[in-house]
């Protein structure tokens, strides 16, 4: 029996629909993945970061998808393929390095930080006895940083050193009573003891644009902006040279 026209309407119709379905289905995790904005940032920044991120969600609906931990442990990931848009280091070098491997395509500055003791002031440092809690210096570089300012000389007195895996663990050990001290990034610890910027190599700052996409052009856009500014100001932090 010949199917009659309207049928074959249906059916053409059905086939259609499936082959529809069929494309959604297959269209929609690249879809969702291009809608997300991916950015890595370093573990003493990251609070800083989700307020900014809040704001510019807030203003223009992009969804931002964060991943934070050491500057070290992050590039790592870069090196072997993380699907990052953005990468906001705590420093200077680790951008570059990305940028000189194939793997980043530009970088600036865009803060410029410090670091302050928990615990006590400054001299406490030379107590001897002590347990002190810095960010791993081997992937953190406010780790890095506080070693510069232990291996000073008036702070040669014999402690116990406890790593963190970045600066943010740091503060957490001593939060949770678990050392004497701990030199961390001054952002998150506002009332600590400030130390002298010139016991320490820079916090110059610097991100990285790993995939230069109209999200990510957007969203540098916002970082550059006076609001943002203000709010890294606020945060604790020290503008660009």
């Amino acid at each position: 029996m010949v199917p009659g026209p309207h049928t074959l309407t249906r059916r053409l119709t059905l086939h259609k629909l499936r082959a529809i379905l069929l494309l959604v289905m297959l269209a929609s995790p690249t879809a969702i993945a291009e809608d997300v904005l991916r950015i890595a940032v370093a573990a003493n920044f990251r609070a800083t970061l989700e307020q900014i991120n809040t704001a510019y969600t807030h203003k223009t609906g992009q969804k931002i998808l964060l991943s934070s931990a050491a500057t070290g442990t992050l590039a790592n990931q870069v090196l072997h393929g993380a699907p990052f848009d953005l990468f906001l280091a705590a420093d200077k070098a680790t951008p570059e390095q990305l940028v000189s491997a194939g793997k980043g395509l530009l970088t600036r500055c865009y803060a410029v930080g410090s670091l302050a003791l928990l615990g006590g002031n400054p001299d406490t440092l030379a107590t001897a006895g002590l347990s002190v809690a810095i960010g791993n210096p081997a992937t953190a570089p406010y780790g890095r940083a506080a070693m510069d300012v232990l291996d000073r000389p008036e702070f040669a007195a014999r402690r116990t050193l406890v790593r963190g895996s970045n600066v943010l663990q740091a503060y957490q050990f001593w939060y949770s009573g678990a050392v004497d001290l701990a030199i961390v990034a001054r952002a998150l610890a506002p009332g600590a003891y400030p130390i002298p910027p010139q016991w320490h190599r820079p916090l110059t700052q610097h991100l990285v644009v790993l995939r230069q996409t109209d999200a990510a052009r957007a969203y540098l856009q916002w970082l550059g902006s006076d609001t943002v500014r203000q709010m890294i100001d606020n945060a604790g932090y020290l503008p660009c040279p």
